[in-house]
């Protein structure tokens, strides 16, 4: 088994499987209508590399304001533990998602998810598809490996997506709540590797941050303009940057 299964632990409703789910069933383009009213929007633009020049689209990478509940993605990614969004997400899933969470981690080492891990559940209620689990850093215990861990969630979370062939997935701004992860130094973590994955895989399709507060958005939105080297277009819902190429500023 290599390290890339090594890492990812697969729970269908039938219980742990060692292929692919079901495929994403097919849902409307776009995020819930209720959770984006009045709430501005930031998208990027993102050009597949060579290797998947064959693929009909672009990719985007967007920003919002929104409810993570509310996505219709095939995966939305939760950072577990006592934080708002696992709670959310728990809530609004319901019991059987708890379930599923720890029978898949009973058959981790020490049953129990860790950093560098994720675990891939249906959705049960919530409107997305499948929840990726992941284990959030808290950045008062170690600041640099908090940075390591918390670049893992988002690489570990964009694999297990490509493996499942999902084309869209949903990301919450991870450990930047209870966990005091400081929001400028986590959005430039989850934006700068979120961007690098895209530069080497092309997919999925279509990655989203889903955020509380328009002032959350707009520290997103910094964090990914240090990293493009175009200039953002302004729209009706927010900003699109449509290349990939580096900044000379993030060098």
């Amino acid at each position: 088994m290599g390290a890339t299964e090594r890492n990812l632990v697969i729970v269908s409703k039938k219980g742990l499987s060692e292929g692919p789910l079901d495929p994403p069933r097919a849902r409307a383009a776009g995020p819930n209508p209720s959770a984006l009213t009045r709430a501005p929007t930031l998208r990027l633009a993102v050009r597949p590399t060579t290797s998947f020049g064959s693929l009909a689209r672009d990719a985007f990478l967007e920003f919002t304001v929104g409810d993570l509940t509310h996505e219709g993605s095939d995966a939305i990614v939760n950072p577990v533990g006592a934080g708002r969004v696992d709670l959310a997400v728990r809530r609004a899933a319901g019991p059987e998602l708890l379930e599923a969470f720890h029978r898949g981690a009973s058959f981790l080492p020490q049953g129990k998810l860790a950093p560098g891990r994720a675990i891939l559940t249906p959705g049960f209620g919530l409107s997305a598809g499948h929840v990726i689990h992941c284990d959030p850093p808290v950045y008062a215990d170690d600041p640099v490996a908090a940075a390591e861990n918390l670049a893992a969630c988002h690489t570990q979370s964009l694999r297990l997506a490509r493996e499942q062939g999902f084309t869209s997935i949903s990301f919450p701004a991870i450990a930047t709540g209870i966990h005091r992860y400081p929001a400028s130094q986590a959005a430039a973590i989850a934006v700068s590797t979120v961007l690098n994955d895209l530069r080497t895989y092309g997919v999925p399709h279509t990655v989203r941050f889903v955020l509380l507060t328009p002032a959350m958005l707009e520290v997103y939105a910094a964090a990914a303009r240090t990293h493009l080297n175009e200039g953002p277009t302004h729209t009706g819902r927010g900003v699109v940057f449509s290349e990939l190429r580096r900044s000379p500023a993030s060098g």
